[in-house]
């Protein structure tokens, strides 16, 4: 479990007070010493507990934390087995660990960025580091692999560009397309969706609408003499309302959908909702009814579609009537 802020800064001062051998630490003294530099340190200014002093020195000593060697005795008090020991010589812990590895997971995706490799060396350094009874083990976390992407080496000339403003020419192919053209564009963002990157950028050839590019049909990339546009866009609410990367161009609004789940079906969608809108209108042993506040666009209606039979559109209507027309069209396909 990650140790909170404010639990931090009470470790910390115990293992000062730990420190100073030539006291006798009892449990009054700590939580006097404690208390006096908490209070000082901390925004709210709140007092600590006996029981929190407590929980916190037993804390210290487990394994997932400090491992810290705390005893207490008559003579001594609490202290330190090992006068050497500190927390401030053993930043790493087996918790921290988890912590890195999912880092270091996350930052494969970004392989074009080059910044995976130094983490995973750093990681297998700080490993070697951890209290070990010479056991040979078989990994105790592994992680689902990082697609081999095409396309990520185009991320830091991107990144780069996007951090600069500098316009680009992508040489882009599109899936309807026999080759590459070259495209002007002001870039702004680079997204992943479905184990795919995106490139979030104004091509002024088809007006102030944002376009996305997949990374994996760029072909090449050029600086553009153009000047840069800069977009008053706010990313960190733009994709709020949609699912995946791709913003309708004509009248893009929130509507309200209804969904039918089978009951088969019905416990998967309960514990992964299909977007952070989702809300239960009813669940009964006939299926699950859910509602979202959506933009309909072609990615969330991929996502219904891999539903099979087991999802039915109640509303909208237009909606409804769409999903109906494609599955006719899938279904003359084995008539």
């Amino acid at each position: 479990m990650p140790v909170s802020k404010n639990a931090y800064k009470r470790y910390l001062i115990i293992d000062k007070c730990l420190q100073r051998r030539n006291l006798v630490w009892t449990i009054k003294d700590l939580l006097k010493a404690v208390e006096d530099e908490y209070r000082a340190t901390t925004n709210k200014g709140k007092g600590v507990c006996e029981r929190t002093l407590k929980g916190d020195l037993h804390d210290m000593k487990l394994p997932m934390h400090y491992d810290a060697p705390i005893e207490y005795t008559r003579n001594k008090g609490y202290h330190y087995t090992d006068s050497e020991y500190s927390i401030r010589k053993t930043p790493l812990t087996s918790a921290d660990l988890v912590i890195l590895h999912q880092s270091l997971h996350n930052l494969k995706a970004l392989r074009g960025l080059g910044l995976a490799d130094d983490l995973d060396e750093l990681v297998q350094r700080l490993e070697q580091h951890l209290p070990s009874d010479g056991t040979v083990t078989n990994p105790i976390l592994q992680l689902e692999a990082v697609p081999d992407y095409t396309g990520t080496e185009h991320l830091k000339p991107l990144y780069k560009a996007i951090r600069e403003q500098t316009p680009q020419v992508i040489h882009y192919q599109s899936y309807r397309a026999a080759q590459a053209s070259p495209v002007e564009v002001h870039p702004y963002l680079l997204k992943t969706y479905n184990g795919r990157w995106y490139l979030i950028a104004r091509n002024e050839a088809k007006g102030a609408h944002l376009q996305n590019y997949a990374l994996d049909r760029i072909k090449g990339l050029d600086n553009s003499p153009l000047k840069f546009r800069p977009t008053d866009v706010d990313f960190s609410t733009y994709f709020d309302s949609i699912i995946g990367v791709t913003m309708p161009e004509k009248n893009p609004h929130v509507e309200t959908i209804r969904l039918h789940i089978a009951a088969g079906r019905a416990l998967y969608v309960l514990t992964k909702k299909l977007h952070p809108t989702q809300v239960t209108i009813s669940d009964t042993a006939d299926g699950l009814v859910i509602e979202l506040r959506l933009i309909i666009n072609q990615e969330f209606k991929t996502r219904l579609f891999s539903f099979g039979p087991d999802l039915q559109v109640l509303a909208p209507k237009s909606l409804r009537d769409s999903m109906h027309e494609k599955l006719k069209k899938a279904v003359s396909r084995y008539n």
